[in-house]
């Protein structure tokens, strides 16, 4: 219900005016008011950390145990292993509860758990009863004592993720994402698509080395909410030496920017026949920790990210009928950032959308923003921000975020002052550092016939190039 209240409330703020119709066009909201809830943490005897928000309302424990090693320390080994040991660790289960018997048991008491290989750490995710707590820890303490790996499974894994290679360029928005990702991040593993010739080669010793560096990892968290006793999970995690010999690689702004530069001498098309091409335009931000964040936060909302009161939006679709969607997001990371703009639109108006692309976020129009405009997207901001409190694991996973990142004390109470200290001239400024056309990737996904819009000026890409 609460939820529902504040989406009504934000339906009829002045950043919808326009799309609402004249007779509301006046009518003047306050930002939202509200306090970030309080987060305890700790850091029990084994050397985890755990940060707990108590919620009793259901007898339910929500808890997510966070290892800090994930595909980026991979080095020079294929980067599939990641992907071949997620789906198939979660399916084997343990020595003591071997391949379904795991799931099974844990679901026949009500509890699921489910795990997710990603490129900064490994997470398992964990719900259970909180009257079945004694009988289901010992289960799923099991999975890291006496870890099982399947051969069989590992063979049928490999099959489901070579069909994924083979049909992971019929959708034209996940494979502008991939080509995009490719591009910017090249020489990185982030950077690096699976190939089903690297499947056939990864062997199970391969996945239970990597297998082994996760479980041996030292820094990890827990994550728990709802109604839970931490007592139960007092001697849940081994005791562990500090390791901190596992090479990671790290990406940095300059790195992305060097991609950047080999790549945005023309446009690179991705040929398929489609009816409805995917244009954008890729960037380099800083990392989350950087000063420029909260004026990069509210340009971005202003030019593509605020949906239908944003410039894209407004300009490219609802003024000229040019594209279905159109708009930007931003992505930050402890040591980067990009921003990304896109549109899709029939192939006939392509080079019409992409020079209006770059016209909106050309000095010009961004030295021209007015202080209304300003004070509505702060606005939008604001009471939005509340929604990264929407339930007890979100704002959890925020704090933890907030301290992977960097971020200064305070950050999640001190962000919506931030968002307000915002000025015009702080949004000329990081216009010219970080909206420039001509410091972005133009990928474009669409038929070949594209090429005759930029003669001369086009890469064409195959989807598996």
């Amino acid at each position: 219900m609460k939820r529902i209240l504040l989406l009504l409330l934000l339906c009829v703020s002045p950043m919808f005016a326009r799309e609402m119709g004249e007779f509301v066009k006046d009518i003047q909201f306050k930002p939202l008011e509200f306090e970030v809830p309080s987060i305890t943490s700790m850091t029990n005897a084994s050397g985890v950390e755990i940060f707990s928000l108590k919620n009793a309302e259901f007898p339910i424990v929500y808890a997510d145990i966070l290892i800090y090693h994930g595909k980026k320390n991979l080095g020079k080994r294929p980067t599939e292993i990641g992907r071949l040991l997620e789906d198939s660790w979660e399916l084997s289960g343990s020595t003591s509860y071997p391949k379904e018997k795991f799931l099974e048991t844990l679901e026949f008491y009500g509890a699921s758990f489910s795990v997710s290989v990603d490129y900064e750490k490994t997470v398992f995710t964990i719900a259970y009863l909180k009257k079945t707590e004694s009988v289901v820890l010992p289960i799923i303490q099991s999975f890291f004592e006496a870890p099982n790996l399947d051969e069989g499974l590992i063979s049928i894994t490999k099959g489901k993720l070579a069909e994924e290679i083979n049909r992971r360029s019929d959708n034209v928005t996940s494979l502008a994402k991939r080509k995009i990702k490719e591009a910017m991040f090249q020489g990185t593993i982030a950077g690096t698509s699976m190939k089903k010739s690297n499947l056939d080669v990864i062997q199970k010793e391969d996945l239970l080395t990597f297998q082994k560096e996760i479980l041996s990892a030292s820094k990890r968290r827990l994550l728990i909410t709802g109604d839970y006793d931490l007592k139960a999970w007092e001697t849940f995690f081994p005791a562990l030496t500090k390791n901190e010999s596992f090479e990671a690689e790290i990406i940095t702004p300059s790195l992305l920017s060097a991609n950047v530069s080999k790549e945005n001498k023309g446009i690179r098309l991705v040929t398929k026949d489609v009816t409805q091409s995917y244009i954008s335009l890729s960037g380099v931000l800083p990392e989350h920790n950087h000063p420029d964040f909260y004026a990069i936060q509210v340009l971005n909302y202003i030019i593509g990210g605020g949906g239908f009161n944003s410039y894209y939006m407004r300009e490219i679709r609802n003024n000229r009928g040019l594209a279905y969607t159109a708009g930007s997001f931003t992505e930050f990371q402890e040591t980067y950032g990009t921003i990304q703009f896109y549109a899709m639109t029939k192939t006939e108006s392509a080079k019409e959308v992409l020079d209006l692309m770059k016209e909106l976020i050309q000095p010009k129009l961004i030295n021209s923003l007015t202080e209304e405009e300003l004070v509505r997207a702060k606005t939008a901001i604001i009471n939005t921000f509340v929604f990264q409190f929407e339930d007890d694991k979100r704002t959890l996973a925020s704090e933890v975020r907030r301290r992977d990142h960097k971020m200064p004390e305070g950050y999640l109470q001190n962000f919506r002052r931030e968002i307000e200290k915002v000025t015009l001239a702080d949004l000329q400024r990081v216009g010219k550092l970080y909206f420039q056309s001509d410091k972005m990737i133009t990928t474009i996904v669409g038929p070949k016939s594209l090429e005759s819009f930029w003669k001369g000026s086009v890469k064409l890409l195959q989807p598996e190039d």
